[in-house]
C-alpha cells in the first residue's frame, strides 16, 4: 500500500511537470498592429476662375400707379379690367360730369361779369375794388374747372398691366384707402416693360457694384431660359442687422414673361479671381449642422479641417476660409476617418 502510494504521488508529479514545460514552452500572442487605411491625395492650389456670385431675388413691377380722380364723384364708365394691357395715355374711366358742367356755367358767368364791369370800371360807373373781387372769383372758377376736367376723364400715366379694380360703373369714388398699395384709385397699373429685380448683395462688394453691370437671370418659372439684365442702382445705405445693401437690376421684358412676384436668381460676374479651388467630393458635411470640413494628411495622419465654402464649378468647390494652398488635400478613402488617425498613402 505504501509503495503504490509513492508511485501515484510520482506519476502525479510527473504529469504536473510535464504541463508546467509545455505552458512554459507555448509562446505568447501578439497583438496584431490595427491595418492603416489607404488615402490618396490631391495637393491644394490657386486657380484663376470667373468671380460669378449668385443672388435670389423677386420680379418687381418698374413702376406702378395707383389711378383715381381727384375729386369724389360718381363713376359713368371704367373702360379696364384686370390683365388688361394699357399704354401710356390711354383713357380708363370716366366720371359723372354735373360738377364739370356746373363749373362750366360758372366760369362762363364770371367772364361776361368780368368784361361788364371792366367796361363801367372805364367810365367810371364801377370801383376797382368790384372789378378785383370779380376777377379774384373768375380766377378760382377757371382753376376749379380745370381741375374738375382733369379728373373727370381718367387716363393711365404709364403703359402696363391693369392688376386691380376696386369700383363697378356707377359706384361714388370715395376717395378712400382701396386696393394694393391702401391709397385711393379705381384701377391699378404696373409697368412690366422693363422690370426690376432687387437682390441683397454682401456689403464686401459695394466697391465692385456698378451701374450696367452685366447680369443673367433664371427663373423657376422658366428653366430652359436665361434673361439679361444691368444693374441700374445700388442703394447707399448698408443695412446692418444683414450686412447687405439692395441692388436693383432692369430687365428687358419685351415679351412680358416675367410678372411681378416670380422668384429669380440673378447672376453678377465680378470679374476674375485667382481662389483656392478643390474637387467637390474631398468636403465633408457634419450631419446634423451646416458645417463643412476636409481632411488633410500631416506626417501621416489625417487632420480634420473646418472650411468655408464658396462658388461651385461643375465638379469643384471654393474654398474661402480653413484651408490653404500646397497642402496634401485627401480626396479618397476620408469617408470613415476621424482626426489624428494614422493613414497609408497610395497612388
Amino acid at each position: 500500500m505504501k509503495l503504490k502510494s509513492i508511485f501515484s504521488l510520482l506519476t502525479t508529479i510527473a504529469i504536473l511537470l510535464t504541463l508546467l514545460s509545455i505552458h512554459g514552452c507555448t509562446p505568447e500572442r501578439v497583438e496584431e498592429e490595427p491595418e492603416k487605411p489607404p488615402v490618396r491625395l490631391k495637393k491644394t492650389e490657386l486657380e484663376k476662375k470667373d468671380h460669378r456670385m449668385v443672388f435670389t431675388g423677386i420680379v418687381q413691377p418698374w413702376e406702378t400707379a395707383h389711378i383715381g380722380s381727384g375729386v369724389a364723384m360718381k363713376i359713368n364708365e371704367i373702360f379696364v379690367d384686370i390683365d388688361d394691357y394699357v399704354q401710356k395715355g390711354q383713357l380708363l374711366a370716366k366720371m359723372d360730369e354735373t360738377q364739370l358742367y356746373q363749373a362750366k356755367v360758372r366760369v362762363n358767368t364770371l367772364e361776361k361779369e368780368l368784361k361788364r364791369l371792366d367796361t363801367l370800371k372805364k367810365v367810371g360807373a364801377a370801383t376797382q375794388q368790384n372789378y378785383e373781387q370779380v376777377k379774384s372769383e373768375y380766377e378760382i372758377a377757371k382753376s376749379n374747372l380745370e381741375n374738375l376736367a382733369e379728373n373727370t376723364e381718367i387716363y393711365s400715366p404709364l403703359s402696363g398691366v391693369i392688376t386691380g379694380r376696386y369700383y363697378s360703373e356707377g359706384e361714388i369714388f370715395s376717395m378712400t384707402p382701396a386696393g394694393e398699395a391702401g391709397k385711393p384709385a379705381i384701377v391699378s397699373v404696373l409697368q412690366i416693360q422693363p422690370v426690376k429685380v432687387m437682390v441683397n448683395v454682401s456689403e464686401r462688394y459695394f466697391p465692385v457694384i456698378k451701374r450696367g453691370m452685366k447680369a443673367t437671370i433664371t427663373a423657376d418659372m422658366y428653366p430652359d431660359k436665361t434673361f439679361s439684365g444691368t444693374v441700374y442702382k445700388a442703394h447707399p445705405v448698408i443695412d446692418r442687422s444683414s450686412g447687405t445693401f439692395k441692388t436693383e437690376i432692369k430687365i428687358d421684358n419685351r415679351e412680358r414673361v416675367l410678372r411681378p412676384g416670380m422668384y429669380t436668381r440673378a447672376a453678377l460676374n465680378f470679374g476674375e479671381k485667382e481662389t483656392l479651388i478643390v474637387p467637390s467630393q474631398s468636403v465633408l458635411r457634419q450631419s446634423g449642422s451646416n458645417e463643412r470640413y476636409v481632411f488633410v494628411e500631416e506626417d501621416g495622419k489625417a487632420i480634420r479641417k473646418t472650411v468655408e465654402i464658396g462658388e461651385r464649378f461643375d465638379d469643384d468647390l471654393e474654398i474661402i476660409s480653413g484651408l490653404g494652398p500646397d497642402e496634401n488635400l485627401i480626396v479618397s478613402g476620408h469617408h470613415n476617418l476621424i482626426h489624428q488617425q494614422e493613414v497609408r498613402v497610395v497612388e
